[in-house]
């Protein structure tokens, strides 16, 4: 028998589906979730495949997955890929939800449906998100400001930034106040933060974004995050190799954390320093500290033990 696969295209307002060469379209809402879970049902959907979408995915995916349903939420890049190698180049909403249909139709038997995000996750990465964009328009407001002579520009520039560098800091107070009123991520908080380099941001990105830490090979680890070098060689061709892939924002974070790691980490410094010595460029010497940070994380989370001064046995694969 075949297994019936469901496509789901989200959007802020709407949900596109595709169910077996049928189109629907429910409002992404609570009524649109009854009405969709419920024409699922008849349909006798035993996977539902969607996008991950920032925010506007959560609500339909938590909704079907408390309803029994075996919810997927893939990478959109992975789609988009998909897409193309099936010589899909069109992208609307209908085009989509095909598209995740067929895509549900490929994955493996054994795959582990995605869960919901916790509570306390789906806060902590609100708040991330928050803060990062307000570091974002803290540094345009900053550049803008070097860039203009009028007085009055500047000192509206200069109030600008520091009102928006207090709600920066309200936002961090909140982020460590939240995780720590939970004592199982205020335990992972500890560890992570024991870590010269990383402070109380990068701690919160790998909690948020980076969950499976602890549970992986530290390959593994390299890779989800997007540090991992991957070959590219064909016959007696062998090119350099280069970083792809993985998860932007706790990546973006771990640049940061790197670069502070690189002052005061000894054995970090050390590391960046030696790379240096042997004529890597930097942003070369700088992905190598970012992995070890990242794998460090990971072994620490592991044996459930903080960071300490002696050198600390991290197998590098």
């Amino acid at each position: 028998m075949t297994m019936v696969i469901a496509g789901v295209d989200v959007s802020k307002a709407a949900l596109d589906v595709h169910v077996d060469g049928v189109d629907r379209t429910f409002a992404n809402d609570r009524t649109g979730f009854r009405a969709l879970a419920k024409w699922l049902r008849q349909c006798a959907v035993a996977r539902v495949v969607m996008e991950a979408t920032g925010r506007m995915h959560r609500g339909v995916h938590r909704s079907l997955h408390d309803r029994g349903f075996a919810v997927f939420v893939i990478n959109p890049r992975q789609s988009r890929d998909f897409a193309k190698a099936l010589g899909e180049l069109a992208k609307t909403d209908r085009v989509d939800a095909r598209i995740l249909a067929a895509y549900g139709r490929i994955l493996s038997d054994a795959a582990a449906p995605t869960a919901p995000l916790s509570a306390f996750v789906d806060e902590l990465s609100d708040l991330l998100v928050m803060r990062e964009q307000l570091d974002d328009a803290r540094t345009a407001l900053n550049g803008t400001k070097r860039e203009v002579a009028c007085r009055e520009a500047v000192a509206a520039g200069a109030g600008a930034v520091d009102a928006v560098t207090a709600a920066i800091v309200a936002l961090e107070d909140r982020i460590q106040a939240r995780i720590e009123d939970d004592p199982e991520p205020r335990r992972i908080f500890e560890i992570l933060t024991s870590i010269p380099g990383l402070g109380t941001i990068t701690a919160a990105a790998f909690m948020c974004w980076m969950p499976e830490l602890g549970r992986l090979e530290n390959r593994q680890a390299a890779a989800l995050i997007g540090v991992a070098p991957y070959a590219k060689e064909s016959g007696q061709s062998a090119r350099s190799r280069h970083i792809r892939g993985g998860r932007r924002r706790p990546r973006d974070v771990l640049y940061m954390a790197a670069l502070s790691a690189t002052t005061c980490n000894p054995e970090l410094k050390a590391l960046y320093d030696r790379l240096k010595a042997r004529g890597k460029h930097h942003k070369v010497a700088l992905v190598a500290v970012m992995r070890k940070l990242v794998i460090l994380a990971n072994v620490l989370l592991r044996r459930d033990r903080t960071w300490t001064a002696e050198p600390t046995s991290a197998p590098t694969g």
